[in-house]
């Protein structure tokens, strides 16, 4: 007897999609879903643990699974350690500059000291080629000490970038909660090795459900977008506020699962409906009935 009405129990919820005698509203019955949401380890490695079960309600921020982070925890370390050599190295580049634009300045200034008393027939030329000569290599002391300098600031970047990704690594081993929700399916256990990206948990976001309903071509032109929808529960007095997301721009056939052959050949158009859910009254393939 329970088979029956699990195989027939699609099929009377569809059924009861009909129009009131007036035609003024429409009344159906429907199954209500949470949107699933498979949380990932973005980080791979050794399960250390796993602090979920499938049904457990958790809220957004709760930490469900933790990933083995030593090997990370060292390589940041000879990052970090890599940055403080180019500290050094950075100092000491920094120091060669500054005598760098001294000499060059020193070099530059008394080039065009003796260039001046050479147009004035008051230097040789030959003293004015020494200090030529100095001045160039001045000017080439110079630029390798720049260069230098940017070639440290490059790598520290480099490296910054480095630290910056095997931290937010480290941040990803701890698996958290996206939104509110109930866990409906464990993939993993801990102790087991998980890639990168792999989901470990599946959890449905209950604050805000949908449904779906199918609606007759006779009936459709009196359905919008944004239309409010009042969604009953059953067995209770109390309504929920939903509104029309979706309406469907191709007729279909009832599902297949309808119980009559005239039934099944009917055209509707499928209709999603939105339900804000924040006390979190519906849960996951709970039956309602929507009106609109």
């Amino acid at each position: 007897m329970q088979k029956i009405v699990q195989y027939f129990l699609p099929a009377l919820l569809l059924l009861a999609s009909c129009a009131n005698k007036d035609n003024s509203t429409f009344q159906a019955s429907a199954i209500v879903e949470g949107t699933a949401i498979k949380v990932a380890a973005q980080t791979g490695g050794y399960l250390l643990k796993l602090s979920v079960d499938e049904g457990d309600d958790v809220a957004s921020g709760d930490t469900l699974a933790l990933v083995d982070v030593e090997k990370l925890s060292y390589q940041l370390e000879q990052v970090q350690a890599s940055l403080d050599e180019l500290d050094v190295q950075h100092r000491l580049a920094s120091t060669n500059l500054r005598r760098a634009q001294q000499d060059y300045d020193y070099a530059k200034t008394k080039y065009a000291r003796y260039l001046d008393l050479f147009q004035k027939n008051a230097a040789s030329q030959q003293a004015l080629d020494d200090l030529k000569n100095a001045y160039d290599r001045a000017n080439t002391a110079l630029d390798a000490a720049k260069q230098s300098l940017q070639a440290i600031a490059s790598k520290e970047k480099g490296l910054e970038a480095q630290t910056k990704l095997l931290q937010r690594q480290i941040n990803d081993a701890m698996v958290k909660a996206p939104v509110s929700g109930t866990i409906t399916t464990r993939f993993y256990d801990a102790g087991e090795t998980i890639s990168s990206n792999a989901p470990v948990v599946e959890l449905v976001d209950l604050s805000k459900m949908w449904t779906k309903v199918y609606v007759s071509e006779t009936y459709l032109p009196k359905i919008k977008i944004g239309q409010p929808a009042q969604v009953k529960i059953d067995g209770t007095e109390q309504t929920l506020a939903g509104s029309v997301a979706w309406i469907s721009a191709k007729a279909e056939f009832t599902p297949k699962n309808i119980l009559t052959e005239e039934s099944r050949t009917a055209l509707v158009y499928a209709v999603k409906i939105n339900i804000e859910n924040p006390a979190r009254v519906l849960k996951h393939g709970m039956p309602v009935s929507i009106v609109l």
